[in-house]
C-alpha cells in the first residue's frame, strides 16, 4: 500500500512536469513558485515521528475490519462517532476513510454521550472518562463498539486503550462483552497493533498527500488552459504579421510603374518592414525567454528524475524492512495464538476449579450448619432428658406407695421420651425446643399440686396408723380422714388428668412437626392446641392473645408446618414486636376465591419502618443480632409457605401501627 501511494505521488509530479514542458507557457515568476512547491511534495515524510493522535486515527479506522455488526447486509455505511477529542476526529477527516466490507465509513464528533446511540463505534477519549457510566447506557440496547482510553470500568468496557512511552499504544478487548452487544470478532484482532498501525499512519499520511497533489494539479490544469490561450493568440499574430508581409510584397511587385512610385512604395514598404523586423525580434526574444524556462523545466525535470530514483530505493529498503516486519508480525502471531489456546486451557482449567471450590465451600457451609443444628438439638435433648429424669426421680421417690399412680406417670414419661426421640429427627429443633420448656414449665404446676396432695394423704395415713395402733383412733378423726383424704384424692386425679391432657397435645404437636404427612384437621381446634402450648411462653413476655376463627373451617394440610409457621410468627412477635408487657396477638381466617384459606397473624406491637420490611424475609437479617437473634425463623416461615403448603405470604406494618401476616393457603393440599 505504501509503495503503491509513493508510486502516485511520482507520477502526478511528472504528469506535472511533462504538462509544463509540452506547453511552454509558464512565466518564468510562475516557475519560481511552483518549484518550491514540487520539493515539498518531493519531500518524503513518512520518516517524521507518528504522534498519538495518528496511531488512535489509525486503529479507529482500521478495527471495523476485524469486528462484525449483525445488519450489515441491510447497511451502506458504518459511522465512527470520537467523543472528547476533536484533535482525533480533525485526523480522521484529514483523509479519506476506505471502504469495509463495501460500506461507506463516515465520522462524526459527538458533543453528549446521548449522541452516542447514532453511531457503529465510539471512541471515548480520557478528557470525557465522566461520561463513560452515560455513554454505556445510552448505547447498552444497541450493538455499538465501545473504545474507551484509560477506563476504570473494566466489566462494561469492549475495547480499552493504553497509551505508553513513545507515543506506544496497547489495548485490552473484553471478547464476553463485545458478543453479549451482539457484534462477533475476528482472531487478528488482537494482533493490530505497532506494524500495522505505523502502515497506516503513512498510508493516512500519503493520502494526504495525495490530495494536496490534486489540488496543485487543478490549480496547474488551470493555469495550463490559460497558457494555451495565450500560445494560440501570439500564433494567430504571427499569422497574421506574415499574411500583411505577403500583401505588401504582391503590392510592390505590382506597384512596379514608375521608379517615384516604387520608390514611395519602398520607403513605405521599408518602414512596415522595419516595423514588422521589430515585432519579430519581439517576438525572437520571447522565444528566446521560453527557450530559457524550457531549459529550467528540464532541469527541475532531472532533478524530480533523481529524487524518484532516490524514493524508488528508499521505497525499496522500506520493502525489505517491511517484509521482515511481516516476518516477526507472523511469529508473534504464531505466539499469539500458541499463547491463546493455552490460556484458554488455563482458564478452562480454572473455571473448573472455582466450581470444585465453590461446591466444596457449598458441601463445608451445609456440613457447617448441619452441625450448629445437631448442636442445638443436642443442647434441647439434654434439658429435656434433664427435665425428664428430674420428673422421673421425684415421681419415684414420692409415689413409691402408689403404684398405680406411678405407672400412669411412668407411660408418661415414656410417651414424653418418645416425643424427645422424634423431635432428635426433626429439622425444626429451635422452636420445639421452646415448645419442650413451656409444656415442662405447664407440666410442673397440675403435678407440683397432684404430689403436694398425694404426700397429704400418706401423712394422714400415718397420723392414722400410729392412732390405731395405740387404740386411741376416734370416728371424728377416721371421718376426717376420709373427706380430707377424698379432696387430696379429687384434686390430685383432677391436676393429672390436665397432666395428661398437655402431654397429649404436646405430642400430637411434636408428631406433626416431626412428620410431614398432611391430613385434615379442625382449624380452630388445631390453632388452641399449637397456641396452648405457647401460652407459657406469651405469659412470661406479657402478651395476651385471640382466636377469632369459624369452627366450620376444616383443611386438608400438613399440621407440622402450620405448627412451625405459627410457633416461629409468635416467637418472632414476642421478641421483636412488644418492648413491655400489655401486647396482644389476634388470629383470624376465612375463607377466599379460587378453593383457599386466609389467615391473618397480627400483633399491635411497635410495627416495622420500609427498610426493615423490605428486608424480613431475607436469611440471616436481624435486628436483634447482639441479643441472640439469628435471622433465620421468618426465611423459615416463608419457604414453609411456599414450598411445603403451596401458598403465598404478605406482610403488612407501620411504625407504631403494629404487623399483620396474611398466608394464603389452599384449602386441601
Amino acid at each position: 500500500m505504501m509503495r503503491r501511494l509513493l508510486l502516485i505521488c511520482s507520477l502526478l509530479l511528472t504528469y506535472l512536469l511533462f504538462s509544463t514542458l509540452i506547453n511552454g507557457s509558464f512565466s518564468y515568476a510562475h516557475a519560481a513558485q511552483q518549484t518550491p512547491v514540487a520539493a515539498n511534495l518531493q519531500h518524503d515524510d513518512t520518516a517524521a515521528p507518528i504522534t498519538g493522535t495518528e496511531l488512535r486515527a489509525a486503529y479507529l479506522a482500521n478495527v471495523a475490519n476485524y469486528v462484525t455488526w449483525p445488519n450489515e447486509s441491510v447497511r451502506e455505511q458504518l459511522t465512527i462517532g470520537v467523543l472528547g477529542n476533536e484533535s482525533v476526529y480533525q485526523q480522521l477527516r484529514a483523509a479519506p476513510l476506505l471502504p469495509v466490507r463495501g460500506l461507506r465509513v463516515d465520522v462524526r464528533l459527538l458533543t453528549r454521550p446521548n449522541m452516542a446511540s447514532e453511531v457503529d463505534i465510539l471512541y471515548i477519549a480520557p478528557g470525557a472518562s465522566h461520561q463513560l457510566n452515560s455513554a454505556f447506557n445510552a448505547t447498552r440496547s444497541r450493538p455499538i463498539l465501545i473504545i474507551s482510553e484509560h477506563s476504570p470500568v473494566r466489566d462494561e468496557m469492549m475495547i480499552n486503550l493504553i497509551s505508553g512511552n513513545q507515543n506506544r499504544l496497547a489495548f485490552q478487548v473484553n471478547n464476553e462483552r463485545i458478543q453479549d452487544s451482539g457484534l462477533r470478532t475476528n482472531t487478528d484482532l488482537l494482533t493490530l497493533r505497532g506494524t500495522e498501525l505505523e502502515l497506516t499512519v503513512y498510508a493516512r499520511r500519503a493520502y494526504q498527500r495525495l490530495a494536496l497533489l490534486e489540488n496543485e494539479l487543478t490549480a496547474t490544469a488551470e493555469e495550463l488552459a490559460t497558457a494555451e490561450t495565450e500560445n494560440q493568440q501570439l500564433l494567430s499574430r504571427i499569422d497574421i504579421l506574415e499574411q500583411t508581409i505577403r500583401e505588401r510584397d504582391n503590392v510592390l511587385r505590382a506597384q512596379q510603374g514608375t521608379l517615384e512610385d516604387k520608390e514611395q512604395v519602398l520607403d513605405s514598404q521599408q518602414q512596415a518592414l522595419r516595423d514588422l523586423l521589430g515585432e519579430l525580434d519581439l517576438q525572437r526574444q520571447l522565444l528566446v525567454q521560453r527557450e530559457e524556462q524550457l531549459r529550467q523545466i528540464q532541469q527541475t525535470l532531472r532533478q524530480s528524475e533523481l529524487a524518484l530514483a532516490a524514493q524508488e530505493r528508499e521505497l525499496n529498503e522500506k520493502e525489505l524492512q517491511l517484509q521482515e516486519k511481516q516476518l516477526e508480525s507472523d511469529e508473534l502471531a504464531n505466539r499469539i495464538a500458541a499463547n491463546r489456546s493455552v490460556l484458554s486451557v488455563q482458564q478452562q482449567q480454572l473455571r473448573d476449579q472455582r466450581n470444585a471450590l465453590a461446591e466444596q465451600l457449598a458441601l463445608l457451609e451445609s456440613r457447617e450448619r448441619t452441625i450448629d443444628r445437631q448442636r442445638l438439638y443436642l443442647w434441647a435433648i439434654g434439658l429435656a432428658f434433664l427435665v425428664a429424669l428430674v420428673l422421673a426421680f421425684t415421681t419415684v421417690g414420692m409415689f413409691l406407695n402408689k403404684r398405680k399412680t406411678a405407672a400412669q406417670l411412668m407411660v408418661t414419661l415414656d410417651d414424653l421420651h418418645e416425643a424427645q426421640d422424634k423431635l432428635v429427627e426433626s429439622e425444626k429443633m429451635a422452636a420445639l425446643g421452646n415448645l419442650v420448656a413451656g409444656v415442662a414449665h405447664e407440666v410442673n404446676t397440675p403435678l407440683g399440686v397432684a404430689i403436694t396432695g398425694t404426700s397429704m394423704v400418706n401423712d394422714r395415713i400415718v397420723v392414722l396408723k400410729e392412732s390405731l395402733e395405740k387404740g386411741t383412733l376416734t370416728r371424728e378423726q377416721l371421718t376426717s380422714f376420709v373427706e380430707r383424704g377424698a379432696d387430696s384424692l379429687r384434686l390430685t386425679q383432677k391436676n393429672l388428668q390436665r397432666v395428661g391432657a398437655l402431654i397429649s397435645n404436646f405430642k400430637q404437636i411434636a408428631v406433626d412437626q416431626m412428620v410431614a404427612e398432611k391430613r385434615e384437621i379442625d382449624l380452630r381446634g388445631y390453632l388452641e392446641e399449637v397456641m396452648s402450648t405457647l401460652s407459657i411462653e406469651m405469659r412470661r413476655a406479657g402478651v395476651a392473645y385471640r382466636i377469632d376463627i369459624p369452627s366450620d373451617i376444616r383443611m386438608v394440610t400438613i399440621p407440622g408446618a402450620m405448627a412451625q409457621i405459627i410457633t416461629n410468627l409468635v416467637t418472632n412477635a414476642i421478641r421483636h414486636a412488644f418492648n413491655a408487657p400489655g401486647g396482644e396477638i389476634t388470629l383470624s381466617a376465612e375463607t377466599i376465591a379460587g378453593n383457599q384459606v386466609r389467615i391473618t397473624f397480627s400483633d399491635n406491637g411497635a410495627g416495622m419502618d420500609e427498610q426493615v420490611l423490605a428486608k424480613i424475609f431475607d436469611p440471616f437479617f436481624t435486628t436483634k443480632r447482639n441479643e441472640g437473634g439469628t435471622g433465620l425463623g421468618m426465611p423459615i416461615v416463608y419457604n414453609l409457605v411456599r414450598q411445603k403448603l403451596h401458598g403465598d405470604i404478605t406482610v403488612k406494618s407501620k411504625p407504631g401501627e403494629g404487623t399483620s401476616f396474611f398466608l394464603a393457603l389452599p384449602r386441601s393440599l
